[in-house]
C-alpha cells in the first residue's frame, strides 16, 4: 500500500508539473530542479523517520532520486553569479515535450517502484521463544550422484541453511528439524516457521532442491534458477494436461531426487555431528531426535523419508499429497502400499485440498495411509489456499493472490500453523507438551 501511495504522489507531481508547463508555456527548469531536490529530501525524511525502511524495495528509487537531486544542485550552482560558468542554452518550450516527459517519467517511476508494490513492507511475524536466532549456510556435494538436470556432467550439489539458537552459553541436545520446500519454492519459503522453532530451542535445516527451487544460491555465490523443463512439467501436472501414468512417472522421479537430497543432508548432519571438530550448529544437535516437514512436494518428501528411515521421530505434511505411498500403476490407477505408516504423522490441509481428499477418501493416499498409521492426525484451515502455508502472502500479497491463496487472514493462518508445528514437535520430539490440535481452524 505504501508503495502505491508514493507512486501516486510522484506521478501526481509529474502531472502537476506538466499542467503548469502547459499553462505557463515554459520549460520551468528552475521549478523542475527545485522539485527534484524537494522530492529527494521528502523520501530521505521518510527513511529517517523509518516510515520507509531502506531495502531492496526502495533502493532503485532512492538512487535515481539522489542522482536527480545532485544534477539539480549542479544546475543551481551553474546558475549562481558566484561561479562564472557558461550555462548551456535551454531548449525552446514545446507542449508535446511537456506531455511526453510526463508520460515517460511516470512510467519510469512506476518501474522503479515495482519492488515496493510487489513486496510491501510488513511487520515481522512474531516468535514466542526466548532465543535470538543465528543462521549458517552450506553447499553439499553428493559424490554418488550425477546431476540429473543440465548436461549431467557434474555431481549433484545441494545448498542448505540452518536456523538455530544464538546463545552465549553452549547449548546442546537440541532437536533437529529438516524442511523441504514446495515446487519452485526455495529454502526461505517458511522463514517465520524456522524462526519460531529456532527461537524455542530447535535446530532447523531447510533444503534448496537445486533446479526444483525457484533459485538456489551456493556458498560460492553461484546462483541456479529453476529448470525450465521441470517448471513446464509441474505446471502441466497441476493443470491435468498429462495422463495419470505420465503424472505418476514424473512426480515419482521428482520425489526420488528430493529423497536423495534429504538423505544427503541427514547423513551429512549425522557425520558432522559426530566429528571431533565441528561448527557450533553441529555441536548443538541431538541427532537421536529428528523431525521432518515440508510444504506441497516437500511434504511428500518428508512423508517418504519418514517411511524409509529409522531415525525419524515425527513427520508433518503441509498441504502435500503423499505420492510416495503409491508404489505402482495398474489398470489406469495408482496402487497404494498396504504397509502401516511407521512414525507419527500430521497432515495440514487447505480447504479445497481437504474437500477433494474427503471426496476421494478410499483412493486418496493421505487418507488411506493415515487410517493405517501408527499415529496419524490431520487438521484443515478453512478458507485457506495452498500458498497460505508459506510466508509469501505476508511477504508479497500480490504474488500470493495471483498464485493461489484463500480468504483466510494471511497472518492468522501462518502464525497459527507455526504454533501447531511447534506444539507437535514439542510433543513428539521433547515429550513436554500435551497435544491439542483442532480438526479445523
Amino acid at each position: 500500500m505504501l508503495g502505491i501511495i508514493i507512486l501516486l504522489l510522484l506521478v501526481g507531481i509529474e502531472i502537476g508539473m506538466m499542467v503548469f508547463r502547459l499553462k505557463s508555456k515554459s520549460n520551468q527548469s528552475e521549478l523542475k530542479n527545485k522539485i527534484r531536490i524537494g522530492t529527494f529530501v521528502g523520501i530521505a525524511l521518510l527513511a529517517i523517520l523509518q516510515i520507509i525502511q531502506i531495502s531492496f524495495r526502495w533502493d532503485l528509487l532512492f538512487v535515481v532520486l539522489l542522482i536527480q537531486a545532485t544534477l539539480a544542485i549542479v544546475y543551481f550552482i551553474k546558475q549562481s553569479r558566484k561561479y562564472k560558468v557558461k550555462v548551456k542554452q535551454e531548449k525552446p518550450y514545446k507542449a508535446s515535450s511537456a506531455v511526453r516527459t510526463c508520460i515517460l517519467r511516470s512510467v519510469f517511476l512506476a518501474a522503479l517502484l515495482i519492488p515496493a508494490v510487489l513486496f510491501p513492507q510488513f511487520k515481522s511475524l512474531p516468535v514466542t521463544g526466548e532465543y535470538k536466532v543465528a543462521t549458517a549456510s552450506y553447499t553439499l556435494e553428493d559424490s554418488n550422484r550425477l546431476e540429473s538436470y543440465g548436461d549431467g556432467s557434474e555431481k549433484r550439489k545441494v545448498s542448505i541453511e540452518f536456523w538455530y539458537p544464538e546463545a552465549q552459553e553452549k547449548l546442546k541436545d537440541l532437536p533437529v528439524v529438516i524442511f523441504s520446500h514446495g515446487a519452485f519454492g526455495f529454502r526461505g519459503s517458511n522463514h517465520s516457521t524456522f524462526m519460531e522453532l529456532a527461537s524455542n530451542g530447535y535446530v532447523v535445516c531447510s533444503i534448496d532442491h537445486t533446479y526444483q527451487s525457484f533459485f538456489t544460491k551456493q556458498t560460492d555465490g553461484k546462483v541456479t534458477i529453476v529448470d525450465q523443463n521441470f517448471l513446464k512439467d509441474a505446471v502441466s501436472v497441476e493443470s491435468d494436461a498429462y495422463d495419470k501414468e505420465k503424472i505418476y512417472e514424473l512426480t515419482h522421479n521428482w520425489l526420488d531426487t528430493r529423497v536423495d537430497d534429504m538423505n544427503l543432508v541427514l547423513d551429512t548432519i549425522l557425520e558432522k555431528s559426530k566429528a571431533e571438530e565441528k561448527d557450533d550448529v553441529f555441536q548443538m544437535m541431538d541427532i537421536n531426535t529428528i523431525g521432518v516437514l515440508g510444504h506441497s512436494l516437500g511434504g511428500a518428501t518428508a512423508a517418504q523419508i519418514g517411511r524409509i528411515r529409522k531415525d525419524i521421530d515425527a513427520v508433518i505434511v503441509i498441504d502435500g499429497t503423499m505420492i510416495g505411498e503409491s508404489i505402482g500403476f495398474a489398470n489406469g490407477n495408482e496402487v497404494l502400499t498396504d504397509e502401516a505408516y511407521p512414525v507419527p504423522i500430521l497432515n495440514i490441509f487447505n480447504e479445497k485440498h481437504y474437500r477433494d481428499a474427503l471426496e476421494n477418501k478410499s483412493i486418496y493416499a493421505n487418507m488411506v495411509i493415515c487410517e493405517n498409521a501408527v499415529d496419524a492426525k490431520q487438521t484443515v484451515f478453512m478458507g485457506s489456499g495452498h500458498l497460505n502455508f508459506t510466508d509469501l502472502p505476508v511477504f508479497s500479497p500480490v504474488l500470493a493472490n495471483a498464485l493461489g491463496t484463500g480468504e483466510i487472514d494471511r497472518r492468522y493462518c501462518i502464525e497459527t500453523m507455526n504454533q501447531i508445528i511447534l506444539s507437535y514437535f514439542n510433543h513428539y520430539l521433547r515429550g513436554t507438551v500435551e497435544l491439542n490440535i483442532k480438526k479445523e481452524y
